[in-house]
Formats: C-alpha cells, sequence, structure tokens
C-alpha cells in the first residue's frame, strides 16, 4: 500500500516546490501596519491608564506603540498649588506605557491654559515681576521633567506659544516676562538640564498656514542660535475634510525638516461637523453652547445617530490621502499621535460647540474599527 501512493506524494512534493513562498497576513493594527515608516501613537487618560475604561485600555494596547497623557501632566493638575506636586497619575501613565513598550510624550511643561492662576501672581495678588515669572517656570520644569527624567522619552517643553499672525501670543507667561524670546530659551534650557535624555518639542496648531509656520520656523531658529536644544516640532493635526490641502500640509512638514529637527503630527482628528463662524483658533478652554431652537441644532449637529455612509466614506478618504502623505515624509516624519482612542472620547463633542456627536477618530464608540481604518491600513498594504 505504501507504494501505491509514492508518486502522489512525490508530484504533491514538486508541485508545492513551485508554489510561491506563503504570505504573511497583512498586518491588523497601526503600530504593525506603519512600524517600518513611524510610531503611532494616541492621547490617553486616567480611565484608560487605570483600567476603569477596560475597552479602551486594550484598544490603546492592540494598536498603538506610543501614548501622550492628555491631560495629566498639565500644570493644574500636577502642580496644582504652591509646593504642591501631584504625580499620582503621572507615575500611572509611566507604568502603563512601560509595562507595554511603548515611547512616552510628556505633555506640556508651559502653555497659557489648564495653569493656575496663583504661578501669575505674588502673595498680594499682584502679577509677577520677570524674574519672579520665571522663577516659577524654573522651579515646575525642574520638579515635573526632573521626576520623570529617564522614563518618559519626550516632552512637549512649549505648547501653543505662537499666535496666529506668527508673533507670541499674549499670554500671561509673556505679560510677566515681557521677552517671548527670553522666555522660550529659558524653558527650554531649564527643560535641557531637569531632563538631559529626554527629547525636547515644540508643539502647535495651524501649523499649516504661512505667518504661524513662519513663527514657528523664526522661534526654532532663534533657540539653535542661542544653543538651547530643540529636537523636534509637533504639527497638531485637528483639520476638517477638505482643510488644509494635503499640498498645504507637506509644506509645513518639509519646511519645519529643513531646520534639522524631527517633525510630528500630533493630536491627529479629522473634524466631520459643521463649523460656527469665527471658531478658528478659538481658545481651547472656550465653548459654545448649542441653541435651543431644534432646526438651528441640527444645522450645528447633524448625525446624534451616528455617521452616514457618505460621510464615512469622505472620512476614509481624507485619513487615506493623510496617511499616504505621512508614509511619502517616512524620513522626517517620526510619530503619528491621534487625539483620542475613538469617537466617544473625543474632546471634538464639545469644541467648538458643548455636547455635539462628533466623529473625528478612526474607531467608533463601541472602540470598533470605521471604514477610515481600513482606508489607512490599506495605505500601508500599498506601499
Amino acid at each position: 500500500m505504501t507504494l501505491r501512493f509514492r508518486p502522489t506524494l512525490l508530484a504533491l512534493a514538486v508541485g508545492m516546490a513551485a508554489l510561491p513562498a506563503f504570505a504573511a497576513p497583512p498586518p491588523t493594527t497601526l503600530k504593525e501596519a506603519f512600524r517600518d515608516d513611524f510610531l503611532v501613537g494616541v492621547a490617553v487618560n486616567d480611565a484608560i491608564v487605570s483600567g476603569r475604561d477596560a475597552r479602551s485600555q486594550q484598544l490603546v494596547i492592540e494598536q498603538f506603540n506610543s501614548i501622550t497623557a492628555e491631560n495629566e501632566l498639565k500644570p493644574e493638575n500636577v502642580h496644582p498649588r504652591p509646593g504642591a506636586y501631584d504625580f499620582s497619575k503621572g507615575d500611572a501613565f509611566v507604568a502603563f506605557g512601560q509595562a507595554h513598550g511603548m515611547f512616552l510624550v510628556g505633555h506640556n511643561l508651559l502653555w497659557h491654559i489648564q495653569t493656575p492662576a496663583w504661578m501669575f501672581t505674588d502673595a498680594q495678588g499682584r502679577p509677577n515681576s520677570a524674574e519672579a515669572q520665571l522663577a516659577v517656570l524654573h522651579d515646575h520644569i525642574q520638579h515635573v521633567a526632573g521626576h520623570f527624567a529617564g522614563r518618559v522619552q519626550a516632552w512637549d517643553v512649549a505648547n501653543e506659544v505662537i499666535d496666529e499672525d506668527g508673533s507670541y501670543r499674549q499670554s500671561p507667561w509673556l505679560k510677566n516676562v515681557g521677552d517671548g524670546d527670553r522666555l522660550l530659551r529659558e524653558a527650554y534650557r531649564y527643560a535641557a538640564q531637569a531632563a538631559p535624555g529626554t527629547e525636547l518639542y515644540y508643539n502647535d496648531f495651524n501649523t499649516e498656514k504661512p505667518a504661524k509656520r513662519a513663527g514657528i520656523v523664526r522661534l526654532v531658529k532663534m533657540l539653535q542660535a542661542s544653543g538651547a536644544r530643540v529636537d523636534g516640532v509637533g504639527m497638531q493635526g485637528h483639520w476638517g475634510l477638505e482643510s488644509p490641502s494635503i499640498a498645504e500640509i507637506e509644506t509645513s512638514i518639509d519646511t519645519f525638516a529643513a531646520l534639522g529637527v524631527k517633525v510630528m503630527i500630533t493630536e491627529l482628528d479629522i473634524d466631520v461637523l459643521p463649523q460656527p463662524p469665527r471658531t478658528d483658533g478659538m481658545p481651547a478652554d472656550q465653548r459654545l453652547e448649542l441653541p435651543a431652537d431644534p432646526a438651528a441644532r441640527r444645522q450645528l449637529d447633524p448625525w446624534p445617530d451616528g455617521l452616514p455612509a457618505d460621510m464615512q466614506a469622505r472620512l476614509a478618504k481624507r485619513y487615506a490621502d493623510l496617511f499616504a502623505l505621512f508614509q511619502r515624509k517616512r524620513d522626517v516624519i517620526a510619530r503619528v499621535t491621534f487625539w483620542n482612542a475613538h469617537d466617544g472620547d473625543s474632546w471634538k463633542n464639545d469644541y467648538p460647540v458643548r455636547g455635539r456627536h462628533n466623529y473625528p477618530l478612526l474607531f467608533d464608540r463601541e472602540r470598533r474599527p470605521k471604514p477610515a481604518f481600513e482606508a489607512v491600513l490599506g495605505v500601508a498594504k500599498d506601499n
């Protein structure tokens, strides 16, 4: 009986040898799909880190290889009172990221929002002098960046200090110090001293707009000329379905890369809802309210029960176009970070109008992948 089967087995072996090598299955996660291109990150909150939001935590572990602390390391949370520091949630953020081998980004050390008012005044409630204001900044950075030195890989040192016209934003920091260049030089010098092995970034929105882009370029060049260390520029990706154009985004990527620093796409989400007039660049701590009139309300919040198929298709195409650009620029883009893990967690549900139903991310409110997710994976498969 054995001899009877030998020709068949021989033919089968010859046939198998003629087949092409077995192809590996296509990647099913973002971090796998772009592992040779750039890190893929996400902003996380304490509910995810602690496991209270277990489904989102699992999604983050499966899909991403970098995390940014969304709010837990901002001054109002980590340094609420003079001399009082609370590192508990920051330490949990670090432990979670380290347990899963992630690249950790601290966010942020110098911002005009989510900073306690006491940081800007003396004991009598008067605005700080320039020297007193810099002393507050030094103390804050020394303690916070120093505490996490060697445990986070990067810091957004300064966040959104450039205004839309390219000048320095008139924040309490700037008003008290009186000299934007001095303020920024000292911030980066303090950070480099406190965390010498940590990458130091500048992070901002509307970076694709010419005047603001020019202001950021001037800032980076000023820091470099002064000897201060700045390792990268984060381009916040709070974009829409049509604007900014791919060409505008590409111009900014190329411009920042030419400075000799890393480029990151940070805070990525695509707003699919109508934008009310005069809200571009509106401060992140301000909100409009939905109108009481049902018709007016529907205009601003048109899809409370889910995003229709035609809009899903537009969102998918927008993400595919963006990731095709990012992959084309992989030699200079170090990381792409989404601002929140799924639609239900997105800050865009409450900005610029509170209480809307937005759909800006790759995963829906049930943490299920959307057509946009498949479109992004498709970019990786095609390249």
